[in-house]
C-alpha cells in the first residue's frame, strides 16, 4: 500500500482527530529531511479532492465535510452549475455570490448548502479553487478611445474582460484574440486581462474555426523540427522490405472513401470459396514508419486522434505520412497489416490470419459512385470485373448486417446534416447527407475486422486496448422509457439489452417520429471509451471490440498494430509486465480524453456554422419538430437538422413551465401544452455565430 493510501486510511479511522501537516508527519514517523516530500503528498491529496484543509490548517476528509470535487460550468447570467467529477451527484446550482472568485471551467471543491428537491437542483458554494482553468480565453476585441474589452466566444464565462490600452498588443476592433487574465475574477465586476495573441479579424476566412481550435487547446501545427523528421521518411517502399512481407499486390484491391478524403488507411479485397467469403482488410502499417518512443510517436500520442473541423483537418500525423507513404493511394506499393477472414453464409468468422503485407490498390473508389452502381443508378466505373466484386461485397455486407441485427446490435440510420461552405469558408447551405449502401459496406467490414482482432487478444488474455461501451444508466433508461411512452412505444422489464433498443428503432422506422426517437435513444446511451480491461460494447452487442482499422487518425489503432506485429513475429510486448499494464491504462485514458476533446470541438464548429447560416435567414419561417424540453425553453429541430431554442421569455401568450414528470410544457393560464415530437412552425428571431446560438419563436 502506498503512502497516499496509508494517509487516507489513517484519516478515515474513527479515532482520527484533525491534525496539521506537522502533526501528521510526526504520526507517520517522517524524517525531518523528508518533510518537504511528505507535505507535497498532502497537497496532492488536496488537489485530488480527497483531503480538505480547514481554516486552522488541519486536515480532514473532504467527504466528511460534505465537499465534492468537480468542474464549474458557467452561465452568461453569472451563476454556474457544478458538475461532480464522478457524476455521483446531480449538478449543483451555484449562485453568483457563492462562486468565491471561481470561474467557468475551474476545478473546485463545493459544499452542498441546500439539498435538491423534486422541482429544484441542490445549491452549493465554492469553498476552494483546486485548479484554475488553463484553457485559453478566446474572444472578440471591442475598441474604444480610452480602453477596450473582450467578449469571450464562450458565453458561459458570464463576464467581459477589460483591456487597458497598453495591453491590447496591436489588436483592432473586431479582431479575434487570445486573453490571459491579469487579476482574479471579482463577483459582479469584469476582470482585467492582457491580449497575448491576435488571430485576425473575425470575418477573415478560417479565423472563426482557428479560434475554436485554440479554445480547446488543439495542437494546431507541427513544429518545424518534427516536420523535418517527417521529411526524412522515405516515400517509396523498398524492395528489401517487400521481400520480408506477404505479397498481396496481385490481389484485386480497392479503397472506398468520401470524395474529399486524402488519407486512405483501409483497403479491401474479396473472393468466394464455395458458399464462404474470403475478406481481406488491409490497414496501413503506420507502425513501420512511426517507431515507438520516437518524436513522431510522442506527437501522435499527444494529439490522440485527427480532428475534422469542416473545411480542415488537424491531423494526428504530418501529411508526409497521413497523405503520403502511409496512405493506400491507387497504383502505389504500400505496406499494410492484413486481416484475412473466411466468413460463412451465416456471418461467422470461421478462420482468420494476420499478415505483415504489401498491397497495390487498383481503384480509389468513392462512396456515392459505388452506391449508384449497387443501386442500379449508374455504371460510373464501367468495369465489369469491379462491378462483380462490388456485388459480392454487398452480399457479404447484408449477411454481416443481419447477423449483427439478430444478436441485438443497435444500428442507427441517421441522415446527418452536412454544412456547405463557400470559397471564403462561410456557411451557405445545410443539407441532409444519408448513409448509403457503400458507406455501410465499409462500416460493416471494419466492424467485423475490429471484432476479430479484439476477440483474438481477448481470448488470449493478452494486455490490450479495448473499445468498451458500458450499459446505459438506470436513470437514463427510465427517462427514455417515460418519454417514448408518449409515442406509444414501450421498453419492458428491469434489465435492458441492446436488442430492446434495436427493436424500438425498427418500430419507429419510416414514421414521423423516427429521427426524434433515434436521437433520444442515442442520448440515453453511455459514451464509448478505451480501456485496458475488456468489457461489453453495448451498442454493438459485442464482448471483445477494438479499434484497429484507422492508425493514420487514431492512436489506439497504432498502439494495437504494435501489439499485433509482435504477435506475428512471436515477440514479447514487454519485459516489465506491471509497468506495461500501467502504460496501457494511461494510453487508454489519455486517448479517451483526446477523443472527447475532438468531439466537443467538432460540435462547437458545427453549432457555430449552423448559426452563421441562419444569420442569413432571420425573419424567415420554417417547419420543425420539438426535439427537447428544458427548464428554460423548448428546442426545435428543422428538417435540415438545424436546432434552435424558443425561450419561455419569448412566449408572450402565457407563462409556461416545464413539467418534468409528464415531460410536457404547460401554459399556466390557457393550459396550452407543448409535447416532444410535436410539429410546429417557427420564425428565426436571432442567430449569432459568435454565441453559437439560434433563437426561434412559435408562429401560432
Amino acid at each position: 500500500m502506498n503512502i497516499k493510501n496509508n494517509i487516507i486510511k489513517y484519516i478515515s479511522s474513527n479515532n482520527y482527530k484533525p491534525m496539521t501537516k506537522e502533526e501528521l508527519a510526526l504520526e507517520f514517523n517522517i524524517d525531518i529531511k523528508e518533510y518537504r516530500t511528505f507535505f507535497e503528498i498532502l497537497r496532492d491529496l488536496e488537489k485530488e479532492g480527497s483531503l480538505f484543509k480547514t481554516k486552522r490548517e488541519k486536515y480532514v476528509l473532504a467527504s466528511s465535510e460534505n465537499l465534492y470535487k468537480g468542474i464549474l460550468q458557467g452561465n452568461k447570467a453569472g451563476f454556474a452549475y457544478f458538475i461532480e467529477e464522478n457524476k455521483s451527484i446531480a449538478d449543483v446550482f451555484i449562485s453568483k455570490d457563492r462562486l468565491n472568485k471561481a470561474k467557468h471551467k475551474d476545478t473546485v471543491l463545493v459544499r452542498i448548502i441546500l439539498d435538491a428537491t423534486e422541482n429544484r437542483s441542490a445549491e452549493g458554494e465554492v469553498v476552494r479553487i483546486i485548479e484554475k482553468s488553463k484553457t485559453p480565453i478566446v474572444g472578440t476585441y471591442k475598441d474604444s478611445k480610452q480602453f477596450g474589452f473582450v467578449i469571450p466566444d464562450d458565453s458561459k464565462y458570464g463576464f467581459d474582460i477589460f483591456i487597458a490600452k497598453r495591453d491590447k498588443n496591436g489588436a483592432k476592433n473586431n479582431d479575434k484574440v487570445v486573453i490571459k487574465l491579469k487579476d482574479e475574477v471579482k463577483n459582479g465586476k469584469s476582470p482585467e486581462g492582457i491580449i497575448t495573441s491576435v488571430l485576425g479579424n473575425k470575418n477573415e476566412k478560417g479565423v472563426d474555426i482557428s479560434s475554436i481550435a485554440l479554445e480547446f487547446q488543439l495542437p494546431y501545427e507541427f513544429s518545424n523540427k518534427l516536420l523535418e523528421k517527417a521529411d526524412t521518411v522515405p516515400q517509396k517502399v523498398s524492395k528489401e522490405e517487400i521481400k520480408k512481407r506477404h505479397d498481396f499486390r496481385d490481389l484485386f484491391t480497392v479503397t472506398i472513401d468520401g470524395e474529399d478524403a486524402k488519407d486512405f488507411d483501409d483497403a479491401v479485397s474479396i473472393d468466394k470459396k464455395g458458399d464462404n467469403y474470403i475478406l481481406y482488410v488491409h490497414i496501413a502499417d503506420v507502425a513501420h514508419y512511426v517507431a515507438k518512443g520516437s518524436a513522431l510517436d510522442r506527437e501522435a500520442y499527444k494529439r490522440g486522434n485527427s480532428i475534422y473541423l469542416l473545411d480542415r483537418v488537424i491531423p494526428m500525423l504530418p501529411k508526409q505520412l497521413s497523405n503520403g507513404i502511409c496512405s493506400l493511394n491507387p497504383n502505389e506499393d504500400r505496406l499494410t497489416i492484413t486481416c484475412k477472414m473466411e466468413i460463412n453464409h451465416k456471418g461467422k468468422v470461421v478462420d482468420y490470419k494476420f499478415f505483415e503485407s504489401v498491397v497495390n490498390s487498383d481503384y480509389r473508389l468513392v462512396y456515392n459512385h459505388v452506391s449508384d452502381i449497387l443501386e442500379n443508378k449508374s455504371d460510373y466505373y464501367k468495369d465489369d470485373f469491379l462491378n462483380n466484386k462490388l456485388k459480392i461485397m454487398e452480399e457479404l455486407f447484408e449477411i454481416l448486417r443481419d447477423k449483427r441485427k439478430n444478436r441485438g446490435s443497435i444500428d442507427f440510420n441517421f441522415v446527418e446534416p452536412k454544412i456547405i461552405l463557400d470559397e471564403n469558408g462561410k456557411a451557405v447551405d445545410v443539407v441532409r447527407e444519408e448513409r448509403r449502401v457503400a458507406n455501410r459496406i465499409i462500416e460493416e467490414f471494419m466492424i467485423v475486422t475490429n471484432e476479430t482482432v479484439g476477440a483474438h487478444f481477448g481470448y488470449m488474455e493478452e494486455p490490450f486496448i479495448y473499445r468498451v461501451h458500458i450499459e446505459p444508466s438506470k436513470e437514463k433508461v427510465l427517462q427514455f422509457k417515460n418519454i417514448i411512452k408518449k409515442f406509444g412505444y414501450f421498453l419492458k422489464g428491469q434489465d435492458i439489452y441492446s436488442k430492446d433498443f434495436q427493436k424500438i428503432l425498427e418500430e419507429v422506422k419510416g414514421k414521423p417520429e423516427e429521427m426524434l426517437v433515434s436521437t433520444l435513444l442515442l442520448r440515453s446511451l453511455s459514451k464509448a471509451e478505451y480501456s485496458l480491461e475488456p468489457d461489453i460494447h453495448f451498442g454493438l452487442s459485442s464482448m471483445f471490440y477494438s479499434h484497429f482499422t484507422s492508425p493514420i487518425r487514431r492512436y489506439p489503432d497504432l498502439f494495437i498494430h504494435r501489439i499485433l506485429k509482435n504477435f506475428i513475429h512471436n515477440k514479447p510486448n514487454t519485459k516489465n509486465m506491471r509497468a506495461y499494464l500501467e502504460m496501457i491504462d494511461e494510453v487508454a485514458h489519455h486517448c479517451s480524453m483526446t477523443e472527447r476533446r475532438a468531439e466537443e470541438a467538432e460540435y462547437e464548429v458545427t453549432d457555430m456554422k449552423m448559426a452563421e447560416y441562419m444569420e442569413q435567414h432571420i425573419g424567415e419561417e420554417f417547419e420543425g419538430i420539438i426535439s427537447s424540453l428544458t427548464n428554460f425553453g423548448i428546442f426545435v429541430q428543422l428538417h435540415n437538422g438545424i436546432e434552435g431554442l424558443v425561450q419561455y421569455s419569448q412566449m408572450k401568450d402565457d407563462y409556461y413551465t416545464f413539467n418534468q414528470e409528464s415531460y410536457i410544457v404547460v401554459g399556466e393560464t390557457r393550459n396550452k401544452i407543448y409535447n416532444l415530437g410535436q410539429e410546429v412552425t417557427v420564425k428565426v428571431i436571432d442567430a449569432s455565430s459568435s454565441r453559437r446560438q439560434i433563437d426561434f419563436e412559435f408562429i401560432n
